[in-house]
């Protein structure tokens, strides 16, 4: 990603990343801001803003966080300059103010957003996990602030408690996509749509194949109480006593007992020689139903 040529956005991004992931302090009587990040890259975009910014020098530690896998934090430790970095940013009295100031026009807002995400966010794979975005931050205002510029830009970003601190979250697909744009991560944006497609895609493979097995399954249930209904018909009506239309159905499901009611509307015309249509055949069916309701009424 490269840095940002215009100033405001050099300041937004210095400014997201130093309140997400700055830490002031003094050792010795010297005050120092040390930056903290596992991302080798998000330490070096950092490094550049430094340096850019405010030409101080900088060394640089690392720490390790768990002794299981070997991972280490980078810390990126201000030595010089800080109190004129502390001030610029509030970052002893209103940071939030300052941030305001710092985010005043819809390009620094993006670039605010783009160095939150590097600082403290996370996008779930798309292919095995629900559409989520998330920012970190252990303020609760800094997250309420996150939220404000999200939403500036009509993302519905949320925000839930989350140990330790506070997720400014997306949930929507769209919403993910669209906030992935805004911070021109293009790269992410195209990976992340190509598997948003394929998911989508395969999701609706999936229900149609479920619907049409519902529907398989309502079709049989619904011929074998056709069935039912047809030999009770028979055992208590004499075929003569029943109509030509009525006759012809039974003897049509009678010898295909698990066709649809497409499918016997076609097997009809093939058999009669006789056209019908679908909402022509439930009606026979119908018919034949209320008969047999009748017979059973009438045993009772």
């Amino acid at each position: 990603m490269t840095l940002p040529i215009e100033l405001e956005e050099q300041i937004a991004e210095f400014s997201a990343f130093i309140n997400l992931n700055g830490e002031f302090h003094i050792e010795s009587k010297r005050k120092m801001l040390d930056f903290k990040t596992n991302n080798p890259t998000v330490a070096k975009r950092f490094l550049q803003l430094v340096r850019s910014l405010y030409q101080a020098e900088t060394s640089l530690i690392t720490q390790k966080i768990n002794k299981l896998n070997q991972r280490h934090a980078i810390i990126i430790r201000i030595q010089s300059n800080v109190e004129d970095i502390v001030n610029e940013h509030g970052l002893l009295e209103d940071p939030i103010e300052n941030q305001e100031l710092s985010t005043a026009t819809p390009e620094a807002k993006k670039a605010f957003l783009r160095a939150s995400f590097l600082a403290g966010g996370s996008v779930n794979h798309p292919k095995t996990a629900e559409y989520h975005l998330e920012i970190f931050t252990k303020e609760p205002n800094q997250a309420i602030f996150l939220q404000s510029i999200m939403n500036f830009f009509e993302l519905n970003a949320k925000i839930t408690k989350r140990r330790q601190g506070f997720i400014c979250y997306i949930k929507d697909a769209q919403g993910v996509s669209d906030f992935l744009q805004l911070i021109g991560a293009q790269q992410a944006l195209f990976q992340f749509e190509d598997i948003r497609i394929k998911r989508d895609f395969n999701n609706s493979i999936n229900r149609v194949m479920n619907m049409e097995i519902a529907n398989e399954k309502k079709a049989i249930v619904a011929a074998n109480e056709q069935i039912r209904d047809i030999e009770i018909v028979e055992k208590y009506i004499p075929q003569g006593q029943i109509d030509a239309k009525s006759r012809q159905v039974i003897e049509l499901r009678k010898t295909y007992p698990e066709a649809s009611l497409m499918e016997l509307v076609q097997l009809f015309e093939e058999t009669y020689h006789d056209q019908i249509s679908k909402s022509g055949m439930n009606h026979r069916l119908v018919k034949i139903k209320q008969m047999a309701k009748e017979i059973k009424e009438g045993l009772s």
